[in-house]
């Protein structure tokens, strides 16, 4: 098992993070351009604890890559941290934990930490997951210029 640990200062409250965080439309922006999950397509309602499912994963949205499951394992309000315990294709174990805090009432640091366990893939797997956590942090980054501001949305200004 192999932990990855990386976080991103964003220019806008927690408070306004903290809902994208736990909505599928998120996740699937945040992952756009490297993989989708068309299951997840047109869904509203908001990731919840406790809630499980397997479903495809397509690499570079048209590649079926593996049937990838996920167990949502905790999503606590409070702390604004999401926790997930994953596996599928060569993964034995990919359990997600996300967290938005708040550094003050405009900026918050957005974190995600991964325990990756490939077996004998694992190391390839960690250099693959960083490029996708990169990825969907500079995708986080978009999303708060675009809709998440503090002063409002970067279009609505003039």
């Amino acid at each position: 098992m192999r932990t990855i640990h990386l976080q991103t200062i964003l220019p806008t409250a927690a408070e306004r993070v903290w809902p994208a965080m736990v909505s599928p439309a998120t996740f699937l922006y945040v992952c756009s351009g490297l993989f989708a999950v068309p299951a997840l397509a047109g869904r509203v309602e908001p990731f919840g604890e406790g809630e499980s499912g397997t479903a495809w994963l397509f690499a570079f949205h048209v590649v079926p890559a593996y049937r990838h499951t996920i167990e949502v394992l905790d999503v606590d309000a409070t702390t604004r941290t999401v926790r997930t315990r994953e596996h599928g294709g060569i993964l034995r174990a990919w359990n997600h934990t996300l967290r938005v805090e708040a550094i003050d009432d405009r900026t918050c640091r957005y974190s995600d930490t991964v325990d990756i366990d490939a077996g004998n893939a694992t190391a390839p797997v960690v250099s693959i997951a960083n490029v996708i956590f990169r990825h969907r942090q500079r995708r986080w980054h978009k999303l708060v210029r675009q809709h998440l501001l503090p002063e409002g949305t970067a279009y609505g200004r003039a």
